[in-house]
């Protein structure tokens, strides 16, 4: 298998590679034109110079003429093979003494006998070289009476051509290694934090979640060094909290069951005389088998929100008419604890569509709290009131308050405060869920020896 190094290193390679192709391509090609072109232009300079001298001074006699009469007074500083051409295509003269024999049909002939300038590369005429040649007309009596013809090597440039060319290939392959370094190097770079990420979550995949990844970078793969280490801080808050909350669990499953055994005990072992000691543990026994069993709903409760499975029944309801069965169910509780219990719900408050068991489940819930955080001579009011398309129900209370540093976690699965009334860290984390399922919001906001107020905003 192909690591990320090796297929980056190899990205950047290729990328670096074709483009080095192109530019090498691109920079033989123009020096190859320029050099051809600057000749060409020489060359057609030198020619147009020669016809100009030729057909100001010397169109008086034609070319057959002239030549005869040894006329080289327009060519004879030329550093090229110089011909001279009649129309017919035969060459009358050459410079270099040889006189081809056969028919000149050449494309820069051609434009020449059109009155242009001809212009061609030839490497087919010479075995060792190319040539270019270019050809232009000259006159005898306004008209076109020969062609004038420059031939000049193409053997230095092409040298020169070469030499620039196996410069450009060097350099570019040079480019090309020292990149391939780089590449390499930053590659590794790259890939050195993700080893070490991929080391770190192999080792979080076999449950130790102690050893925390250590990339010091801003970058994606920073922050997803970061979101791990905090995944696993999270892992690990979650374990600790679960723990206590089971060892929590376990103490209030054991308590009422304690209570249970204990009279179980007494009531099958001796012959209580006394009635009223024998409804003291059959109360008592009944008391902690509630108990019992509001934990256990609780703990069903919690099992099907975490998994998704709990059903939600809606249908529209009156507010006002729940909120007075759980005053009269939780009046008792209240004058017992001294606890001033007060409603106020607003006038023709609107049916909310809600699951009637689920928001009364809530509600006691709050209600619960409320009155064990709250000492004996202090208040809890229940506000219900239309604020836009919200219902919105607040429980206040005058009790201890919630820490500050608590406040924001009280929500969470498995979290227990420190006050000594903290219960198992599920009802609250229940709550929230069941609003959320209707499409509300729980809010809670405290001040430590003043109250807390929760908040249920549910839309109508």
């Amino acid at each position: 298998m192909k690591s990320i190094r090796t297929k980056l290193a190899g990205s950047y390679l290729l990328v670096i590679l074709i483009t080095v192709i192109i530019v090498e391509g691109f920079l033989i090609a123009g020096t190859k034109k320029y050099y051809y072109k600057n000749l060409e232009s020489n060359l057609s300079n030198q020619l147009k110079l020669s016809t100009s001298f030729y057909n100001t001074y010397l169109a008086s006699a034609g070319v057959n003429e002239n030549v005869t009469n040894n006329v080289d007074v327009f060519y004879e500083n030329i550093n090229a093979e110089v011909q001279i051409i009649d129309l017919k295509g035969f060459v009358i003269m050459d410079s270099l003494g040889s006189i081809p024999v056969e028919k000149l049909e050449g494309k820069d002939f051609k434009t020449a006998l059109d009155g242009g300038l001809g212009s061609i590369i030839d490497r087919q005429k010479y075995e060792n070289e190319g040539v270019m040649t270019v050809a232009y007309p000259l006159f005898y009596n306004g008209k076109i009476n020969g062609v004038l013809r420059f031939i000049t090597s193409l053997k230095k440039i092409d040298e020169d051509i070469y030499t620039l060319s196996r410069f450009f290939l060097i350099t570019g392959g040079m480019v090309i290694i020292l990149s391939g370094i780089v590449s390499l190097f930053i590659s590794n770079i790259i890939t050195k934090p993700i080893k070490k990420i991929m080391v770190g979550a192999q080792k979080m995949a076999s449950g130790n979640f102690n050893e925390k990844i250590n990339i010091n970078s801003d970058d994606e793969l920073g922050q997803l060094a970061k979101t791990l280490n905090y995944m696993t801080e999270e892992i690990l808050k979650n374990e600790r909290l679960k723990n206590e909350f089971i060892a929590s669990v376990s103490h209030e499953l054991r308590t009422p069951l304690t209570s249970i055994k204990g009279w179980s005990i007494v009531l099958n072992s001796s012959k209580l005389e006394d009635e009223e000691e024998l409804k003291e543990g059959l109360c008592i026994i009944e008391q902690e088998s509630d108990r019992l069993t509001f934990l256990v709903e609780d703990l069903l409760d919690f099992s099907k929100l975490s998994s998704g499975k709990v059903s939600i029944k809606k249908d529209f309801i009156d507010l006002k008419d729940i909120l007075m069965n759980i005053k009269m169910q939780t009046m008792p509780r209240a004058l017992k604890e001294d606890i001033q219990l007060k409603l106020e719900i607003q006038e023709n408050l609107p049916k909310i569509f809600v699951d009637r068991n689920r928001l009364k489940q809530v509600l006691i819930n709050i209600l619960d709290n409320s009155f064990k955080f709250t000492p004996n001579g202090g208040n809890v009011i229940v506000r219900a009131n239309l604020e836009v398309e919200n219902i919105i129900i607040k429980i206040i209370d005058t009790g201890c308050g919630i820490p500050k540093d608590e406040l924001p976690r009280v929500k969470e699965k498995f979290f227990k405060g420190e006050n000594a009334n903290s219960k198992n860290g599920i009802g609250l984390s229940i709550c929230d869920e069941i609003i959320k399922l209707h499409g509300g919001e729980l809010q809670i906001n405290s001040v430590i020896d003043e109250g807390t107020e929760v908040c249920i905003i549910i839309p109508v």
